[in-house]
């Protein structure tokens, strides 16, 4: 059988709700020349195994099964696996829009100086709005994540990196392979248009990797399995993250000022004064 161009890898653990959504995504490209490539992360649910055995019949759909061992070494299966020359990791509670392999694929194919090609990204779910992407240089790498995990790379960027580390199971195991990724000298260029969603539910892990402890034993990992690149770009690194830091402040300075902001905190001072009846 002829290889396919791309392979969407779509590791999955208990995502009934929403993988029937992230699947069909993939079904309505407008770009037809792909495989879909799913592990089923040791599910415990019913709706998903019910769901992968429907769609483990549809052409071009294969579903691979292993006990839990987290989204890492999921991924990594599912690229072994995979027959493409181009790797497009979806998480079973996102989504594409129609057009992410055809504004994508062609760049890749265009440009073999280029190893990621990604894009803008729609949050849904219990957040909103629109994450533009950053830039893919190694100093802005270091200091935080830049690009979302749903990016079509070249497979041989993932055989050089050594693959996703199955030391970050809370999180950050995309961001430590765009880093390995920068490290090696790969580039990647932005599609600035929203083509992926990001959705944020209860059970998300991300969840739990933002609390004060979690990320911050996050950073540390990073830093030392990274150590050497912080040691050489530390001025750049600690500058991009005081620079957000700083951003953040602002944003939220700006919330608090308000004018229906500063109502509401008033009207609420009023109604915590006001002796009870």
């Amino acid at each position: 059988m002829t290889a396919p161009r791309v392979s969407v890898v779509v590791p999955v653990f208990n995502a009934g709700p929403y993988l029937d959504e992230a699947l069909r995504s993939v079904a309505r490209q407008t770009y037809r020349d792909f495989e879909v490539v799913v592990v089923d992360d040791g599910s415990t649910d019913a709706h998903t195994g019910s769901l992968l055995e429907g769609w483990a019949r549809e052409p071009g759909v294969t579903v691979h099964r292993t006990p839990n061992r987290g989204p890492a070494l999921a991924r990594n299966l599912g690229i072994e696996r995979a027959r493409g020359a181009y790797v497009l990791p979806l998480d079973a509670d996102d989504y594409l829009a129609p057009a992410f392999l055809a504004k994508t694929v062609p760049l890749l194919d265009g440009d073999p100086r280029l190893g990621v090609v990604y894009t803008w990204v729609g949050l849904v779910g219990n957040h909103h709005g629109v994450w533009r992407t950053g830039g893919f240089s190694l100093t802005e790498l270091l200091s935080r994540c830049t690009i979302h995990v749903c990016s079509l790379y070249r497979r041989e960027l993932w055989a050089a990196v050594g693959g996703y580390d199955p030391q970050f199971v809370e999180s950050c195991e995309d961001w430590d392979f765009w880093l390995g990724a920068a490290a090696r000298g790969w580039e990647g260029r932005c599609v600035p248009e929203v083509l992926a969603y990001y959705r944020r539910s209860p059970t998300s892990r991300e969840l739990n990797a933002r609390s004060p402890d979690a990320s911050a034993r996050l950073m540390r990992s990073l830093v030392a399995k990274h150590r050497v690149l912080y040691e050489q770009h530390l001025e750049e690194a600690m500058a991009g993250m005081y620079q957000r830091l700083s951003a953040a402040g602002v944003t939220l300075e700006r919330i608090y000022h308000h004018p229906a902001i500063r109502i509401a905190l008033r009207l609420r001072a009023l109604l915590q004064r006001a002796p009870a009846a």
